[in-house]
């Protein structure tokens, strides 16, 4: 009877254990920064947001003129040219109409 000798195959993965462990370690350290930035930007964002909020706030409290179709002007445009509000000619003048230009090129 002949003895046989069994090699050890390995994976043919080029890391072993401990090197994948610091790779993957180094790998999310490496995506926890992007993610902590990108954190920190979006609160700074969310503070101005509300400091805007919170001016626009006390302008509108401090207004003579808080609601839009009190406005002189606006009652001035009606009632020399524009018709009545919600109106066809005032819609045709001031609503914004939306053309689809991602087919033209």
């Amino acid at each position: 009877m002949t003895k046989k000798t069994h090699l050890f195959a390995e994976d043919s993965f080029f890391l072993s254990r401990r090197k994948f462990m610091a790779v993957g370690a180094a790998f999310v350290a490496a995506m926890a920064i992007p993610m902590s930035w990108f954190a920190s930007k979006l609160a700074r964002r969310n503070d101005y947001i509300k400091a805007r909020s919170a001016g626009l706030y006390r302008d509108d409290a401090i207004a003579k003129v808080r609601v839009s179709h009190r406005n002189p002007a606006i009652e001035k445009y009606y009632s020399e040219f524009g018709g009545e509000p919600l109106g066809h000619l005032s819609h045709e003048l001031l609503h914004t109409h939306f053309v689809d230009r991602t087919k033209l090129s």
